[in-house]
């Protein structure tokens, strides 16, 4: 069940709007702005590459359906942290570690900020990084059944 307590423990809700913006501006052009993230990605950490399949189309388009539901549940996070749950117990099948995550995160608002440019205040990244943090606390938790202490 959604209380203002949930959302309040996830996220605050000037950082939620703040969020919904950015993304907003950036999925006018999803395509461009995942694939500049994975240039961004292998760039900081080239051996990432080989985590992923040669052909990227199947993955963006996962990465575009996770941020369309990320946004949807900015103020639902109980709905959306077992998908999480089960999306780091996957990525860990696939190899990944709590470094990658981290090097991830960094691409991510380095290609929010190339993309948003003035408008990617140090409020929005602050807004950003404490989000993919607790996407990422969840994602390392383990199973889904540390969910809810995550």
């Amino acid at each position: 069940m959604h209380s203002s307590t949930e959302t309040r423990d996830w996220l605050a809700t000037a950082d939620v709007v703040r969020i919904r913006d950015g993304f907003a501006h950036v999925a006018t052009n999803a395509d461009g702005f995942i694939a500049d993230f994975y240039a961004r990605l292998f760039e900081l950490a080239p051996t990432t590459r080989a985590l992923f399949p040669d052909d990227l189309t199947a993955q963006r388009e996962k990465v575009k359906d996770l941020l369309v539901m990320l946004m949807g549940g900015l103020d639902h996070p109980m709905q959306v942290k077992p998908a999480l749950a089960a999306l780091g117990d996957r990525h860990r099948s696939y190899g990944v570690v709590k470094a990658d995550f981290v090097v991830m995160g960094r691409a991510l608002l380095d290609t929010l900020a190339a993309h948003l440019g003035d408008a990617f205040t140090p409020a929005d990244r602050a807004a950003w990084a404490d989000l993919y943090g607790r996407i990422t606390a969840v994602m390392t938790a383990g199973t889904q059944r540390t969910v809810a202490a995550a």
